[in-house]
């Protein structure tokens, strides 16, 4: 790491508070692709100020910001949780002008790999990362002609859905069996959300992360489980699933989950 590089790692360090900029549509930090370096960059500032100057292009293209604020006791939290998103360069704005940061050169990467494999934490930075971008321009409230790189973003999308592995959230119920008694008699119970119409979804996450946005309480265990293994879970009723509903909130309906398998070639172990 060059000399200006650690000094302004040590300078992010000892800040008091950093403002994230945020994508509305996606409740997560706003992601862009440099396209000189290909990075997958967020993007921080010092006040608010710097953070509206910097949303306006985005505000003139309908892709609406905000800005979260975080203090120094949660710094670690966050830069960890980028890994689990795909970012690998941070673009810090302050009074001096902008500046850039590989994230490693700030944080170390969690390093599970001694870990038997069962153990490991499911993380899919792949989904997460093309999700982001999916959503960012999906959601954009102006007419899909000028979406020009959604059928793109849709099909990488798509890729990385089937690939990943999900956390399924599930309800054990009472009684004196094992955890694993009661997973393999399947007495457990899945949650459900309702979507404004009325329709039943159910949520499924990408990683503990997401996971824990939705079980504040540890009410529910984690199942791990396979694409191809969702459909077999779906519940009377139920439309389909809603991908990590405290962050880019995707939409996976029966449907998909029929169909993609056809569309795509992978070595998927179950």
């Amino acid at each position: 790491m060059a000399v200006d590089k650690r000094f302004l790692a040590k300078s992010i360090q000892k800040k008091k508070s950093m403002i994230v900029a945020y994508c509305a549509f996606t409740n997560m930090p706003l992601v862009v692709c440099d396209p000189e370096s290909y990075n997958d960059q967020v993007f921080l500032f010092d006040t608010e100020a710097q953070l509206q100057e910097f949303a306006k292009p985005y505000t003139e293209k309908k892709l609406l910001l905000k800005g979260i604020k975080y203090e120094n006791k949660n710094f670690l939290a966050f830069f960890s949780m980028l890994f689990h998103i795909g970012v690998n360069e941070l673009v810090f704005t302050n009074e001096g002008g902008r500046q850039s940061l590989d994230l490693t050169d700030l944080v170390r990467r969690p390093d599970f790999s001694r870990l038997p494999k069962e153990k490991q934490p499911i993380s899919n930075p792949e989904l997460q990362l093309t999700g982001l971008y999916f959503m960012q321009e999906a959601a954009r409230p102006v007419p899909n002609e000028e979406k020009t790189q959604l059928a793109e973003l849709e099909e990488e999308l798509s890729a990385n859905l089937l690939k990943a592995r999900y956390i399924l959230p599930i309800e054990l119920l009472d009684g004196p069996e094992s955890d694993t008694e009661k997973l393999k008699n399947k007495k457990y119970r899945l949650p459900i959300l309702k979507n404004k119409n009325g329709d039943i979804l159910q949520p499924l996450f990408t990683d503990p992360i997401e996971l824990g946005k939705f079980n504040k309480n540890n009410k529910f265990k984690a199942l791990a489980m396979p694409f191809g293994n969702l459909s077999k879970l779906l519940i009377r009723d139920s439309k389909g699933f809603l991908l990590n509903p405290g962050g880019f909130h995707i939409v996976m309906p029966k449907p998909l989950l029929d169909g993609l398998q056809n569309r795509f070639e992978t070595g998927e172990e179950e």
